[in-house]
């Protein structure tokens, strides 16, 4: 007798592995690389701050540097503190565009290491610019879609075959937020006018009837390196970057619900004392008040260059209904902007309250609050935060 046995084997498909999505914000900014992520769906927003310099290089890096490098590209770019350690300066002179490739690349590779990313994942992202190098965002896109296919970021290459990327004026992402949070009815029978206070340029962005016109918004170089600038020229001794080091942020706190301490906004100062370098007692206060006097000039003559640049560009107040100004060195002059429209009737605006949520969700420990306040990265972060809450879907 004989017996045949039928055997059947069922083959259970291997599951396929799950592509984790990075969603990110990009303020590439002179004095600084500013950026907001996510990693996935369920993760909490992160902060990243990287130095705003690259430096390209032939040589080979050491293991220790941390390195852009393309397949077509003969050189390597070093990034983040490894750029700052070869004594490269931030230029304010080069347009933001031409960096941006490998200065992008060095963030998503370092949040890539951070995070413990695979070499593949998906990307969704939002670069800021400022509206004078609106015309080089087709160039930059094609060449970072085709640069984020393969790179290698301190030699690990990585593989980035699906994304997105937008390019948005700077002042857009204030604009985004507050749209979130004002009726589309007034939004489409308003004015609004943002200006946005960076280190490098200074801008206007005219929304009208929830438009965004292009033609009457602007863009100058009358950043805030410039008050730097005039601070050095009157001293005696100092550089742009000593007097920058020197400023040091605070929070202002209040009384909230259930009488809780609460922030309610942030200011900044010059702290003397960092720039004393005399060693003598009575050469110390001599230097104390020459440099408290150069820090006085420098803020009338720099406003006066602001407010010129504002009668010229802004439209006649009357035809305008709100003002939102913003931009990371308004604590320098928020006291001559709401004297500049004292007697205007509209709406005057800042981004405190978007810059409050924002700490609240990046759910930081005390130190590191306090590390961030002190940096003033709650206001030089409000941008970049009001396009990742875009970006992200993050209720407001």
């Amino acid at each position: 007798m004989s017996t045949n046995l039928s055997t059947s084997t069922t083959i259970t498909p291997a599951a396929k592995t799950k592509i984790t999505t990075l969603t990110l914000v990009i303020d590439p900014g002179t004095s600084c690389t500013k950026s907001i992520y996510l990693k996935g769906r369920r993760g909490k927003p992160k902060h990243l701050i990287a130095s705003s310099v690259i430096c390209p290089t032939a040589i080979a890096p050491k293991a220790s540097e941390t390195y852009v490098k393309l397949p077509d590209d003969e050189q390597y770019y070093l990034v983040g503190d490894s750029a700052v350690q070869a004594k490269v300066q931030s230029s304010i002179r080069q347009l933001k565009s031409e960096s941006l490739i490998p200065k992008t690349l060095g963030i998503i590779g370092q949040i890539a290491q951070d995070e413990s990313l695979q070499n593949q994942f998906k990307l969704k992202l939002t670069l800021l610019l400022p509206m004078s190098e609106a015309n080089d965002r087709e160039f930059v896109r094609f060449e970072l879609l085709k640069a984020l296919q393969d790179f290698n970021y301190s030699g690990i290459s990585y593989q980035i075959k699906e994304s997105s990327i937008e390019f948005r004026p700077e002042g857009s992402g204030v604009y985004s937020y507050l749209s979130r949070t004002t009726s589309a009815d007034t939004i489409k029978n308003q004015t609004c006018a943002y200006l946005m206070f960076g280190y490098r340029n200074t801008s206007l962005l005219l929304i009208e009837n929830g438009k965004f016109n292009h033609r009457n918004s602007h863009s100058t170089d009358l950043g805030f390196y410039n008050y730097l600038d005039l601070v050095a020229e009157y001293s005696s001794g100092l550089y742009r970057h000593d007097i920058q080091k020197a400023i040091i942020s605070e929070a202002i706190y209040g009384v909230g619900k259930n009488c809780q301490q609460v922030i309610q906004g942030f200011t900044s100062q010059i702290r003397i004392e960092d720039l004393i370098r005399s060693t003598n007692i009575k050469y110390q206060e001599r230097e104390r008040v020459a440099i408290s006097a150069a820090i006085g000039r420098a803020d009338g003559e720099y406003w006066q260059l602001l407010s010129r640049w504002l009668r010229e560009m802004l439209p006649p107040l009357g035809q305008i209904e709100r003002i939102i100004y913003c931009g990371g060195s308004t604590s320098f002059i928020e006291t001559p902007i709401q004297q500049f429209f004292k007697d205007w009737q509209g709406e005057l605006l800042n981004t405190n309250a978007m810059s409050i949520q924002m700490l609240e969700q990046l759910s930081l420990s005390p130190v590191a609050q306090q590390k961030f306040v002190e940096q003033y990265l709650p206001i030089r972060l409000a941008d970049a935060w009001g396009e990742f809450v875009k970006l992200a879907n993050i209720k407001v």
